[in-house]
């Protein structure tokens, strides 16, 4: 399956590619740490612009995507609130 690369995950990339070259701040370095910088932020660049996430999904299949490929779910443990 060839990935699509919308609008908001070419501007993404190359706002991670400028920030690649600054310092980065803590909330970005945790969000880098998880291997999907872009496409979170090609998610929140659609949202922003569009203020629907239905308009987003697929910028949200491939956040998902990739947040599973990466092993993401095995590293952050939810909680059950009682």
């Amino acid at each position: 399956m060839q990935k699509t690369e919308s609008k908001y995950y070419l501007q993404a990339l190359e706002e991670y590619n400028e920030l690649c070259k600054e310092d980065e701040d803590a909330w970005d370095s945790r969000i880098d740490k998880t291997g999907c910088y872009v496409e979170n932020m090609a998610l929140q660049l659609c949202h922003a612009e569009t203020n629907d996430w239905r308009q987003c999904l697929g910028e949200m299949a491939q956040f998902r995507e990739c947040w599973q490929n990466k092993g993401n779910r095995d590293r952050v443990s939810t909680v059950d609130r009682k």
